[in-house]
């Protein structure tokens, strides 16, 4: 089934999707953060994104603190450790609603690619995070886009951090749909690397994509000529394609 739809499906080129163009404008964030940037594949691209997220995230907490200080040096040079990040946090609350997030073990986690106890400090002591050693751990801890997955494994794909949609899981592996190249994706759950592929329209679709219809498709997944009745009964399949795909099934 699966190969049939990548043959008859209709096969978006992941490099001129918009989120591709996106990552490729971000370059240079990147590497200011220490990573490498060479995407060379869909997975890839997918996993960029949850670290420009997390840079992202890591970054405007750094800005909010350094405007904090200049424009309250006077101020808070008469103030404790204890009353100085009190007054930040109170300003940090409102800047964190419009950050992305996701949970971890009863902890909110805004930068992924680090480690939890390092999320912590960001988050409530942000102070600690300005003295040297800290600083120098931050800097030379691993860059590594795999690095998200080997900290909180495949949660952060079903986050805010990325695009991907997750639909259904079964023993090995977790399946995600991303709209913007109208394709199905599916996760090792042990390694957290996409394993496979595939399209869910052909080139005759016009419309949108419904991500609960998605859901719904996806219970069908081991029943191969359901799934395809069911992208039909959708529209995401014409008639022309879908007699040919079951066809091929019987």
């Amino acid at each position: 089934m699966m190969k049939l739809l990548k043959k008859y499906g209709l096969e978006l080129k992941y490099k001129k999707c918009d989120l591709f163009r996106f990552l490729e404008g971000q370059k240079e964030v990147f590497v200011e953060d220490g990573f490498t940037f060479k995407m060379t594949n869909e997975e890839e691209m997918f996993k960029y994104e949850v670290v420009l997220n997390s840079i992202f995230n890591k970054n405007k907490i750094e800005e909010e603190y350094k405007r904090f200080a200049y424009e309250t040096q006077d101020a808070i040079q008469y103030l404790n450790y204890e009353e100085k990040q009190k007054m930040f946090n109170s300003i940090l609350n409102d800047v964190l609603k419009e950050l992305k997030l996701m949970k971890h073990e009863d902890q909110i986690i805004m930068i992924p690619h680090l480690e939890p106890f390092i999320n912590e400090r960001y988050l409530k002591n942000y102070m600690l995070m300005t003295l040297k050693q800290h600083k120098l751990y931050v800097k030379e801890y691993p860059r590594d886009i795999e690095q998200p997955y080997q900290l909180y494994g495949l949660k952060v794909l079903r986050s805010a951090f990325s695009s991907l949609k997750g639909i259904a899981e079964d023993e090995k592996y977790e399946y995600y749909y991303y709209d913007g190249l109208k394709k199905i994706y599916l996760f090792d759950k042990e390694t957290y690397h996409m394993v496979d592929c595939f399209p869910i329209v052909d080139k005759y679709f016009q419309g949108n994509i419904n991500l609960e219809d998605v859901r719904e498709v996806m219970t069908y997944y081991h029943q191969p000529q359901q799934f395809i009745e069911q992208l039909h009964k959708l529209n995401y399949l014409s008639d022309k394609i879908h007699k040919k795909i079951i066809k091929k099934l019987k």
